[in-house]
């Protein structure tokens, strides 16, 4: 049953394992992140306002995309405690209910989001200016929103298996693709007109296709644990609801962080275009350097959804302890860099000065942050493949709505944009403060067995 594609997460050395299963992660993540920074690049070349509306777009679309991964991380979580559990056949039907089940979500969101583009960004402060170029490019992207919802559901499955290498297969192909596609549909090319903005955004809507297709091929001709079965479907309600259970609060903690990124850029947009096109561009930066502590999270879900499936806590415990020390000493080590560097960097998107002045300030003060944030990533992806998916929303709402946005407001009317930047970087630290207390006095053996039981108990009574 265990292979290459499929590691023994059981036993072995903690270390080595994590690391070995990370680094494909973190690849497959540079290539995810790939679309949104060649899609930068290239709008960048078309004017700061082109920029400045593919920005404002960004924290809607991470929004729906934070629902979507943490429906997935329920998935995901569900997966790899049945096959800790040895309960392979189980797995194959929680994964064939999420599918269909993410089908029925992404339409739903593609057609409101559709439909309410233009009230969606009027609200969030797109000028007259900008405002046609968002509505244009955000409505492609809506109606693409199926293969990302879909997409993501994939990738869940196969990584509760332990397979980190076949996402990343699929990633360098669909970026590789967005990368073909990207200069011709902004710019034209032979036959095809020149879309500008809208031209990305249709490049990207194909490549999440491409991903979708091939997954569907992984599945119906390629060796998986996971046996996806759709002759005479039928919903189980009791599945769903445990893919809910992890999923729904795990999606509720990523899209709090969305809802507080449009917070934040909210207070952005009072300082113009060239404000909002620094701050998309720090956070698309910040998207790459968050990439190895965000995969070994990922990877610290799986490890721990299987080992306390199989009822061994204290390597799922071990699993955590490994996974902060890596990620802290990575995030400190890239955000050194980054500060050091965060001129140059941003001269790569944009050769505004003004927007690069903005973007560097944006990463200097972020950086002091990086490490915190890491270590909530961590704890997170633990508490969820336990099974127990609230700690990291109480985190994520004290990081946002208690500390970050309100003090955020706060110090932008007493010293500007800088202000927002420091409120961000506050709110990480806080969230660290609370998550390392509760990881100490929630993990222990009594309650790893309580996250565990409980889906098996709502089954029992059925």
């Amino acid at each position: 049953m265990r292979n290459k594609k499929h590691p023994d997460l059981l036993n072995g050395n903690m270390t080595k394992t994590i690391v070995k299963m990370s680094l494909p992660l973190v690849i497959a993540m540079l290539f995810h992140s790939g679309f949104n920074i060649v899609d930068m690049i290239f709008v960048g070349m078309v004017s700061p306002e082109a920029i400045a509306a593919v920005s404002m777009v960004f924290p809607v679309i991470f929004l729906i995309v934070s629902l979507a991964m943490g429906l997935g991380i329920g998935l995901t979580s569900f997966i790899s405690r049945c096959i800790g559990a040895g309960e392979i056949d189980k797995a194959g039907r929680i994964a064939s209910n999420g599918i269909v089940f993410s089908l029925f979500v992404s339409f739903f969101i593609g057609l409101f989001g559709f439909v309410f583009a233009e009230r969606i960004f009027v609200m969030m402060g797109a000028g007259p200016e900008i405002l046609d170029m968002v509505v244009s490019y955000s409505r492609i992207i809506f109606i693409g929103f199926m293969f990302m919802f879909v997409g993501f559901f994939f990738s869940s499955i196969i990584r509760g298996e332990g397979d980190m290498k076949t996402p990343l297969k699929f990633m360098i192909i669909a970026t590789l693709l967005n990368v073909v596609l990207d200069p011709i549909l902004i710019f034209g090319f032979w036959f095809v007109p020149e879309m500008g903005v809208s031209g990305a955004a249709i490049a990207t809507v194909i490549a999440r296709a491409a991903v979708v297709v091939l997954a569907l091929r992984h599945f119906v001709f390629e060796k998986s644990l996971v046996k996806l079965s759709f002759k005479g479907f039928r919903f189980d309600f009791s599945l769903i609801r445990e893919i809910l259970r992890v999923g729904v609060p795990s999606s509720v903690a990523n899209v709090v962080v969305a809802v507080g990124i449009i917070f934040f850029m909210k207070l952005v947009s009072y300082s113009g275009p060239l404000a909002v096109a620094a701050f998309g561009i720090g956070a698309r930066l910040e998207s790459i350097a968050f990439m190895p502590g965000i995969a070994i999270s990922g990877v610290i879900l799986t490890i721990v959804g299987q080992n306390v499936g199989a009822k061994k806590y204290q390597r799922a415990r071990d699993a955590v302890g490994k996974g902060i020390m890596l990620v802290a000493g990575l995030m400190f080590v890239i955000g050194v860099l980054l500060f050091i560097f965060s001129e140059r960097v941003m001269y790569i998107f944009t050769d505004n000065p003004e927007v690069v002045l903005l973007g560097k300030e944006y990463l200097q003060y972020r950086v002091p942050a990086f490490i915190f944030f890491g270590v909530v990533f961590v704890i997170g992806a633990a508490f969820q493949g336990a099974g127990n998916p609230k700690v990291g929303l109480a985190v994520i709402l004290l990081e946002f709505f208690v500390v970050g946005i309100p003090l955020a407001y706060v110090l932008s009317n007493m010293i500007g944009l800088n202000g927002v930047w420091i409120g961000f970087s506050a709110g990480n630290i806080a969230g660290c403060l609370l998550a390392v207390p509760l990881y100490l006095s929630g993990f222990s053996d009594k309650k790893l067995k309580e996250y565990s039981s409980v889906s098996h108990k709502k089954e029992d009574k059925e």
